[in-house]
């Protein structure tokens, strides 16, 4: 985010307080997921929120899920994660769940403002 040109920073660590400045006008825009399940808007109370359509900026990383190896249980629940896993993989839920949540997009639809800290 270093290399956008803003003019001025604000840190809010509550997404829904995030969610008000934006409504509220008091600052210009936010990160925020995309949802395309939900045509990318965002919808609470008195909050209206709609992501842009064209700029979007990429998060680095993965998602893990931790087990302890010193856990007692630590080696039986690591199987089952690894069955579980496998079954959703071999079904297509899992990038299914990406695909809704807006994980896995056409980049080519989408001007990525951050595209030189992701390559």
């Amino acid at each position: 985010m270093s290399l956008l040109p803003l003019q001025r920073l604000a840190v809010e660590h509550e997404w829904v307080a995030q969610a008000h400045m934006v409504s509220r006008k008091w600052v210009d825009f936010m990160l925020m997921p995309l949802m395309p399940s939900k045509g990318n808007e965002y919808k609470l109370e008195d909050i209206h929120l709609i992501a842009h359509k064209k700029w979007i900026v990429l998060l680095l990383g993965s998602r893990h899920f931790v087990v302890s190896r010193h856990h007692v249980d630590g080696e039986r629940a690591f199987k089952a994660l690894q069955i579980g896993l496998a079954l959703l993989r071999q079904q297509g839920a899992i990038k299914k769940a990406y695909l809704q949540a807006g994980f896995t997009l056409d980049l080519t639809k989408f001007k990525i403002l951050n595209a030189s800290e992701v390559q």
